[in-house]
């Protein structure tokens, strides 16, 4: 029983971390002048499956499903000490979630 039990806190703590990690959110870009494919805006059309880093932001992934369903993943939460901030990406050029790494700012 006890073995369960920790091995229950472990797989909890686990999904919260992972879930600190990246921020989803779905939504529907559907265009019917693009029939099953994901239509971000009238300049990017991706098929299903496709994944790429979004190119109107620093570091964010758009996961292309079917029939216009897309995930974006972005870098997610972090805590901080009260007295810092986010200071700008550090290496936004590389993919994601390479480029989730961020400059503190402490004074």
């Amino acid at each position: 029983m006890a073995a369960l039990s920790f091995l229950l806190k472990v797989t909890l703590l686990w999904i919260l971390f992972q879930a600190c990690q990246s921020a989803e959110w779905e939504g529907i870009r559907y265009d019917p002048k693009h029939p099953g494919k994901c239509t971000i805006h009238q300049g990017l059309v991706l098929n299903p499956g496709v994944s790429i880093k979004d190119p109107t932001h620093e570091c964010r992934q758009i996961v292309c499903g079917h029939n216009g369903r897309v995930a974006f993943h972005s870098c997610g939460v972090t805590v901080l000490a009260p007295s810092c901030l986010h200071g700008e990406y550090i290496n936004p050029e590389k993919p994601y979630p390479e480029c989730c790494r961020r400059a503190l700012i402490c004074p």
